[in-house]
């Protein structure tokens, strides 16, 4: 400490806070930018304007309340900064970071349940599809003839109904969690319209209601379907927005606590610009958009429940069929003004919204109670983003009692006993005569023909059996008898052997292999997980938007937030560029415009040389390495060491 009470930052004097407590306000801005802000004046909240939406935050990190503290101890003496910090937390701005961190991390959990989920649907379809009228069982009633699925076609035909109730409400709390994760930080926007439309906006739940009211109606005569109308808000496009919600109202009600302090004014809007830049008001909009859409998902679940009770008092499809059996024996004695095939038509068409509804429901009440613990702010940590794999899922990315992954496990346990079944019928015998006119080959356009037909054995087929211009049979010789890719005959990218899942082209991640697919949300969430001692950021479309090895100073770039973020959470000299960008002057010097510590160290690697020299020369402990080519992960050196690897991709949550 120098005197007065100032401190070195390289050959700039840092300014003690009581200084910029009695300043004048024409030297307060100079003074915070040049002498607080010496080590990182772009990370000086003072350019934010929060009246004009137009004012670009996109250069401050955030994410965390430490940034936030962080500003605080630059302007406010020791006194006024615990008082400003008591403030904070009372107002719910702790609280509010907390629910934040753990929405982003539930987001991505979200994203990862959906791509197996949607991998299953498909499987379960196939097998559906494969195995119709192979072996029901034919039953005659007067002059009816009605045919009745075996327990094995009827236990896959349940478990795709299953899945897709659940499916969908997955896909409604993803989007609704990442429209909430995308509020802006500046309070002047408005809210996104996804969020301002809830409940209408909950698409699937709003189907699902739908679908067993309409149900229940050709059943019985009558539903609810008012209530369910009304209840979504009805079709007259009525804005379910309240003023009270937007940013401004949470950047207002977090100033409230400092209105009767009597501090100067340039320090209360030092304060209010810091809040928005550094994404406080963002949390304290996150946590009330998550709470109101809470009322509606209980709202969503409460019909759905209503519906299954209405559907389970109706006949059912043995029921039907029994009594049918029975009446026919008596002679005169029919089943009532509607056909046979009418009822059990009927009964079918119960049991398909019946296991649509089972899985939604139980999808649904499981997630509300998560969400609702996450809103009521928890003491620990719940999610954590990472392996994509489902099925290898731990503690340390999805908490105890989080049974949605079991709902799909037992799907997935019933599409795993028949699909060797098919396998094995294909092998032998071909493909089922009544597929053979459905394969596509006849009916199939110009426009279509590539994509439906397979490069393997090329033959025809329709969309249900080709995916990316390969059939299911070949995709899964070539996965699991040949063990490489079957998307692309020269894929390069590295073939996970614990999952038989290529990680470029099947987005896959594996905790085994310590290689994980990701944006900047999920490298912070690791970084903080892990705590590496180490970290090694790639430049060209990772950290920075380059490309090729351009120079940043030349054209319209911007750094990763995220990935900025967290190069502000880790220790000093922890955090290091490894690049093959020559322009390492101009990487210096838009690092110190884009507010990047300057004590960052960056690494030029020549054209033959493994970025794998860099990281592991003389470094021991826990390393993290971010990179956005597959080629940087693949040097054996990097998979034998150990090092946590993120295969890096903008936007992938």
């Amino acid at each position: 400490l120098m005197a007065g009470g100032e401190r070195s930052v390289g050959s700039i004097m840092a300014i003690d806070p009581a200084d910029l407590w009695v300043a004048a306000d024409e030297d307060f801005q100079e003074w915070v930018l040049e002498r607080a802000y010496a080590d990182n004046p772009a990370q000086c909240p003072l350019s934010t304007d929060e009246d004009d939406p137009t004012c670009s935050l996109i250069h401050f990190a955030q994410g965390s309340l430490e940034v936030v503290h962080d500003d605080l101890r630059r302007v406010l003496p020791p006194a006024q900064l615990k008082k400003a910090i008591d403030i904070l937390r009372v107002v719910g701005i702790d609280d509010a970071f907390v629910v934040r961190r753990e929405l982003v991390n539930y987001k991505k959990t979200c994203l990862n349940i959906q791509r197996c989920a949607t991998q299953l649907d498909r499987d379960l379809r196939q097998l559906v599809t494969f195995f119709k009228g192979s072996d029901d069982e034919r039953i005659d009633i007067d002059d009816e003839r009605i045919y009745v699925h075996s327990d094995r076609h009827t236990a896959l035909c349940d478990a795709l109904g299953q899945c897709k109730g659940a499916l969908g409400v997955m896909s409604d709390l993803r989007q609704f969690v990442k429209t909430v994760c995308c509020v802006s930080r500046h309070p002047a926007k408005a809210t996104p319209e996804y969020l301002a439309g809830l409940p209408r906006s909950l698409k699937h739940l709003r189907k699902y209601v739908r679908c067993a009211g309409d149900t229940v109606a050709s059943q019985r005569g009558h539903t609810a379907v008012n209530e369910v109308h009304e209840a979504d808000g009805g079709d007259d496009g009525a804005d379910f927005h309240r003023g009270e919600e937007s940013g401004a109202a949470h950047l207002a009600r977090a100033m409230d606590g400092f209105a009767n302090l009597g501090w100067p004014p340039r320090i209360v809007s030092f304060m209010r610009k810091s809040l928005v830049a550094k994404g406080a008001v963002k949390a304290l909009w996150m946590h009330s958009e998550l709470i109101r859409g809470l009322t509606h998902l209980d709202e969503y679940l409460r019909l759905l429940r209503g519906c299954v009770t209405e559907l389970e008092a109706m006949p059912n499809l043995v029921d039907v069929c029994a009594s049918a059996l029975s009446a026919s024996r008596v002679e005169g004695v029919h089943g009532g003004d509607a056909s046979i095939l009418q009822r059990v038509s009927r009964a079918c068409r119960v049991r398909k919204e019946l296991n649509q509804l089972y899985g939604a429901v139980e999808a649904l009440g499981d997630q509300t109670t998560w969400l609702r613990r996450i809103a009521d702010v928890p003491t620990e940590r719940l999610f954590v983003a990472g392996d994509a794999d489902l099925r290898a899922s731990t503690s340390m990315f999805i908490p105890s009692g989080f049974r949605v992954g079991d709902l799909f496990a037992r799907q997935r346990a019933v599409c795993d006993g028949e699909f060797p079944r098919m396998m094995r019928v294909l092998r032998d015998e071909g493909w089922p005569t009544h597929l053979l006119g459905r394969l596509g080959a006849e009916k199939r356009t110009e426009t279509n023909f590539k994509e439906t037909t397979c490069r393997v054995c090329e033959r025809g087929f329709s969309s249900l059996w080709v995916h990316r211009f390969i059939c299911v049979a070949c995709e899964l010789n070539e996965r699991f008898e040949l063990g490489r890719c079957p998307y692309r005959e020269s894929c390069a990218s590295p073939f996970c052997p614990h999952a038989n899942r290529c990680f470029v082209c099947d987005s896959w991640s594996c905790a085994e292999c310590r290689l994980i697919r990701g944006d900047g949300e999920e490298c912070l969430a690791l970084a903080e997980d892990i705590d590496p001692d180490l970290t090694y950021l790639d430049w060209d479309r990772t950290l920075c938007t380059t490309r090729s090895g351009a120079s940043p100073l030349k054209g319209t770039h911007a750094v990763d937030p995220d990935l900025l973020s967290m190069i502000c959470s880790r220790p000093k000299g922890s955090v290091h560029i490894v690049t093959r960008n020559s322009y390492r002057d101009d990487i210096k010097t838009f690092m110190a415009r884009a507010g990047l510590p300057d004590d960052i160290p960056v690494h030029t690697v020549k054209k033959h040389q493994s970025k794998a020299e860099v990281i592991l020369e003389g470094n021991e402990g826990t390393i993290l390495f971010v990179d956005d080519s597959v080629a940087e992960h693949m040097d054996e050196r990097l998979m034998r060491s150990g090092v946590f690897r993120v295969l890096f991709g903008r936007a992938l949550s």
